[in-house]
């Protein structure tokens, strides 16, 4: 499809045709991840994050496919995770590292090998292997690198049950790896398949005039603070050596009256605290840390009173990062962000969001239900191309009419 557009914002309407695109691409992928999102966290099905990765992979080669525009994903991919700052959830940084990881690495991949089978395909196995390396890397962070000591020695114990006390810790790695591998070479495949040219017919979209044209960087009534920002930062090293170096006790005691400190300013930050899973993922973390901490022992169970605190220390840590990432994620928000999007060169950034979150609610509207999308991809896909092709010559055509 061809949009007869000239590069470059005028009176405050997107004219760039490589935004407009990645405008409603990323709208798309925000509907996806809002709409397979609430599904996989209502079920609380594991691996929910590589699951979206999955899916994010399908839906960008797709639309590379349909507009094999240079930079549409990795574009898109800022728009979705800049789209994502606006959700209810306090912790909104890790979530959108991921989709701009993911984003950038499948642009990658179709610069490096061309957008052909195998630039989507190598490209696939990147974007949905970012899941694992985020994953990781995010556990590495909450917890420091004494969980990689404890889950050895839980591999250690259990080779040593079943008879294979040599048995490489390796092995798990590559198995692992192998899996994502194998996830994303098979979302490129899908990808690769879907139709993009209307093969799949579907009813024409009514698109409403007049849609509110929402940013995630609108002036807000709060309170924001570039200072703050930085300290929310700077509090995350400055905690954990304080917990390395004062013990438990006197860390305990500062952070409770920092945390006092941040509910003061951000009673939201503490959204994440009020659910189960979490306080369940500490204790199990406290747990194995008690039992595990241990490299050898001569008793089927260790309980180690070193391994409990080193637990308690890992877990108060995780509260540090948990709460100043909150924090910095709701400065995030600040106004200033817009004006500096809106400075030369950036401008282009700022209107395409707001084209994006124009069509944020016709895109969820038209999506299919989550059963849809997860058992038959290729026609939900294929289906939400078709009415994004829709709504960016609506869009198209309504600009022409305003130049």
């Amino acid at each position: 499809m061809t949009n007869p557009v000239s590069k470059g914002p005028t009176n405050g309407i997107l004219r760039d045709d490589r935004w407009m695109k990645a405008a409603v691409a990323g709208g798309l992928w925000a509907a996806f991840e809002i709409i397979i999102g609430s599904f996989l966290h209502n079920l609380r099905i594991p691996f929910a994050g590589s699951i979206l990765s999955a899916f994010a992979v399908m839906l960008m080669i797709s639309f590379h496919r349909l507009w094999p525009v240079k930079g549409l994903i990795w574009r898109a991919g800022l728009i979705c995770a800049l789209m994502k700052s606006i959700s209810p959830s306090a912790l909104i940084l890790g979530p959108m590292i991921g989709i701009m990881t993911e984003a950038l690495l499948i642009e990658l991949s179709l610069r490096s090998f061309g957008a052909n089978k195998a630039g989507y395909l190598i490209g696939g196995v990147l974007g949905v292997g970012s899941a694992l390396i985020h994953k990781v890397v995010s556990i590495l962070i909450l917890y420091g690198m004494d969980i990689v000591e404890i889950y050895l020695n839980i591999y250690r114990f259990a080779v040593k049950q079943i008879g294979l006390p040599n048995a490489d810790p390796w092995l798990v790695v590559f198995a692992l790896i192998a899996v994502y591998i194998i996830a994303g070479f098979i979302a490129a495949l899908i990808g690769i398949s879907i139709p993009v040219n209307g093969e799949i017919t579907v009813d024409k979209p009514e698109i409403e005039e007049g849609s509110a044209t929402t940013s995630p960087f609108a002036i807000s009534n709060n309170k924001f603070s570039i200072t703050l920002m930085l300290i929310h930062l700077a509090a995350i090293p400055l905690f954990i050596l304080l917990i390395v170096k004062t013990g438990l006790l006197i860390s305990t005691a500062a952070i409770l009256i920092w945390a006092v400190l941040l509910y003061s300013k951000y009673p939201g930050v503490y959204r994440r605290f009020s659910k189960p899973v979490l306080w369940m993922q500490f204790l199990i973390i406290i747990l194995i840390a008690a039992f595990f901490w241990e490299r050898d022992c001569s008793y089927f169970i260790c309980f180690s009173i070193t391994g409990l605190k080193g637990g308690l220390a890992m877990t108060l840590r995780a509260v540090v990062v948990i709460m100043a990432f909150s924090a910095f994620s709701v400065e995030l928000r600040n106004p200033v962000v817009r004006a500096f999007l809106e400075k030369k060169g950036m401008r282009n950034l700022y209107l395409a969001i707001s084209v994006a979150f124009s069509a944020l609610p016709f895109m969820v509207a038209r999506i299919p239900d989550a059963r849809t999308l997860i058992f038959h991809p290729r026609t939900a896909i294929a289906s939400s191309l078709i009415n994004a092709r829709q709504w960016l010559l609506h869009y198209g055509d309504k600009s022409q009419q305003q130049q």
